[in-house]
């Protein structure tokens, strides 16, 4: 195990020892406080909150107590750190709201909760901060065609407020357009050597077909088990750009097939197709789908990251495109998580005025917002929401709260 690989359980051991710390004191702090009331709920983490505090510096204590031996200076003290973010969060939602934002948006098929987000919020992971809960209303969470987003004040601070449809729609919108989902999120893993030496292999198609698109049936050597199979090529390694950390290998999706009948070789039939299968491709067991809709959300890892490789793209990549992060579950890193991205900062040489310093640096300017659909242990996947300019290999990535 490398050092990187350590440092990061370790971690990740100490951060679950306050979320579990700050779980229990908010249980103790919701029992307390008695059933919700009807309606309209408030935020019960922004009861009796000093907007003057410091959250950062509550939190990095907690953190310390954490890290070490002596047990957490106080569950309260882990709530209050989380009140502070939750204010600061919503403060910045309110700083957010669109100049041309409209009063109230009925929602129409095709749309996203993203693009609807995006009507009211210049950051449109905020949305959460900011989303009136109506207990009235079954499952809030859920919008549908039909439904109306209305945007309105309680105490002078923006909420926005559904409206149910009195015949809604049987499917709600989901975070990102299906079409985007179907055509970027090509289903990639990240895979060890073994993983890939040790995975059935096609060994040949069938006759009269030097390749195998939808329809056509493939032979395949080594343990078979299972009825459903995607079948995928050894990709690029990924490899983090400061430790060299070697993560694996990318397995790019070529098809789906299905098991006709078992044996030495199995022959299966090919269900679906993104690229032409090939002798050599390797077969492993059927992912589940992927989620319809994601939450997007400020993440909470204050540990900065790069894209280490770009999906389908050599040295740059835009909206819609997939882009891998060396950040991953071990970081705390969640679907729905979003980061900015940032250009990296440069080092100038000063060619013209020999009195001053030799070298200046330039820092980097944000140039997109990226969102993770899928994490592994020490990386992720991301969608390019939006970009200023083009997102290229070994960018920064940093969460979208560092606005605060």
């Amino acid at each position: 195990m490398t050092f990187k690989k350590t440092l990061r359980n370790e971690t990740s051991a100490r951060t679950a020892k306050l979320a579990f710390s700050f779980g229990i004191a908010l249980l103790a702090s919701a029992c307390a406080s008695g059933p919700a009331h009807q309606g309209i709920t408030s935020d019960p983490l922004l009861t009796d909150v000093s907007e003057s505090q410091d959250w950062q510096a509550v939190a990095a204590r907690e953190m310390q107590a954490a890290a070490g031996s002596e047990p957490l200076i106080s569950p309260q003290g882990a709530i209050a750190a989380g009140k502070q973010r939750k204010v600061a969060l919503r403060k910045l939602a309110a700083r957010s709201i669109r100049g041309d934002a409209p009063q109230e948006y009925t929602v129409v098929k095709g749309d996203t909760l993203w693009d609807i987000s995006g009507r009211f919020l210049s950051r449109p992971w905020l949305w959460p901060e900011i989303w009136q809960v109506n207990q009235h209303i079954q499952n809030p969470h859920l919008i549908y065609p039909g439904d109306r987003i209305a945007l309105v004040y309680v105490e002078g601070s923006p909420r926005l407020q559904l409206i149910r449809a009195s015949s809604p729609a049987s499917t709600p919108v989901g975070s990102i357009s299906s079409e985007v989902i179907e055509q970027f999120l090509v289903k990639p893993l990240v895979v060890s050597q073994d993983d890939i030496t040790g995975a059935p292999y096609v060994a040949a198609t069938e006759e009269g077909h030097l390749i195998a698109t939808e329809g056509v049936h493939i032979f395949a050597r080594g343990d078979i088990a299972g009825s459903r199979f995607s079948i995928y090529r050894p990709g690029k390694r990924l490899v983090d750009p400061d430790t060299e950390e070697f993560f694996g290998f990318e397995a790019i999706h070529v098809s789906n097939a299905s098991l006709v009948s078992g044996g030495d070789p199995s022959k299966l039939v090919i269900t679906g197709s993104t690229r032409e299968t090939l002798k050599g491709d390797r077969l492993l067991s059927a992912d589940a789908p992927a989620p319809s809709s994601y939450q997007p959300r400020a993440a909470t890892t204050n540990t900065p990251g790069k894209i280490i490789s770009l999906v389908e793209a050599v040295s740059r990549a835009g909206r819609n495109q997939v882009v891998v992060l060396n950040l991953g579950a071990n970081d705390g890193v969640q679907a729905g998580d979003t980061f900015a991205v940032k250009t990296n900062d440069r080092v100038i040489r000063d060619e013209i005025d020999q009195s001053r310093s030799e070298f200046f640096t330039v820092e980097g300017d944000e140039s997109g917002v990226v969102m993770v659909f899928r994490a592994f242990d020490n990386l992720s996947y991301a969608l390019i929401m939006s970009s200023t300019r083009e997102v290229k290999l070994y960018d920064k990535v940093v969460s979208t709260a560092s606005q605060l």
